[in-house]
C-alpha cells in the first residue's frame, strides 16, 4: 500500500476517495500502534467493465513470450525465402514475355513487398494476439491492398515496355 506520512497533518476520521471507475470507497483512519491488529478482510473484486476501454490493447491477456517472438521471426524468414522464389518466378515470366529487366524487377519487387507486408501483419497479429486491434489491422491490410494494386498495374504494364 502506497501512502504519504505527514507528521503535521492529523486525520480526523475516514477519508472519502473516488476510484477510477466512479465508485466511492473510504479509507479507514489510521490505527494506533498499540492497538491489536484486526484481521484483514478480502475486498470484493472490482466490477467488470462492460464498455470498451481507451486503448484497444486493454483486453489482451498477456504479452508475447521470447519463444513466441522467436517462432514468429523464424516464420518471417521462411516466408521471405518463399516470397523471394515467387519474386524470381514473376521476374523470369515477365522477361520471357519480352519485358525490360527494369520493368520486370519493379513489378516483382512490388509483389514481394506486398507479400512480405501481409505476412508480417499476420505473423505479428498472431504472435502479439492483436486480433482485437481491428483499426490497426484494417489500416495495415489497406496498405497491403494498395501495394497489391500497384504490383498488378506494374505487372500488366511491364510487357508493354519491350526490349
Amino acid at each position: 500500500m502506497i501512502g504519504f506520512l505527514i507528521a503535521s497533518v492529523r486525520h480526523p476520521g475516514a477519508i472519502r476517495v473516488q476510484a477510477g471507475n466512479g465508485q466511492d470507497f473510504t479509507i479507514p483512519p489510521p490505527r494506533n500502534p498499540g492497538s491489536p491488529a484486526e484481521p484483514i478482510q478480502a475486498a470484493p473484486p472490482p466490477p467488470a467493465r462492460t464498455g470498451t476501454g481507451a486503448s484497444p490493447f486493454t483486453g489482451l491477456e498477456r504479452a508475447a513470450t521470447t519463444t513466441e517472438i522467436a517462432i514468429g521471426a523464424a516464420a518471417l524468414v521462411v516466408l521471405a525465402a518463399l516470397f523471394l522464389f515467387v519474386r524470381q518466378g514473376v521476374r523470369a515470366h515477365l522477361i520471357n514475355r519480352r519485358a525490360t529487366i527494369d520493368a520486370a524487377d519493379g513489378a516483382s519487387w512490388m509483389l514481394f513487398s506486398a507479400l512480405m507486408l501481409t505476412g508480417a501483419i499476420l505473423v505479428s497479429a498472431t504472435v502479439g494476439r492483436l486480433w482485437q486491434a481491428w483499426a490497426g489491422l484494417a489500416a495495415g491490410f489497406a496498405l497491403c491492398a494498395i501495394l497489391f494494386g500497384a504490383a498488378l498495374v506494374l505487372f500488366l504494364r511491364a510487357p508493354e515496355r519491350r526490349r
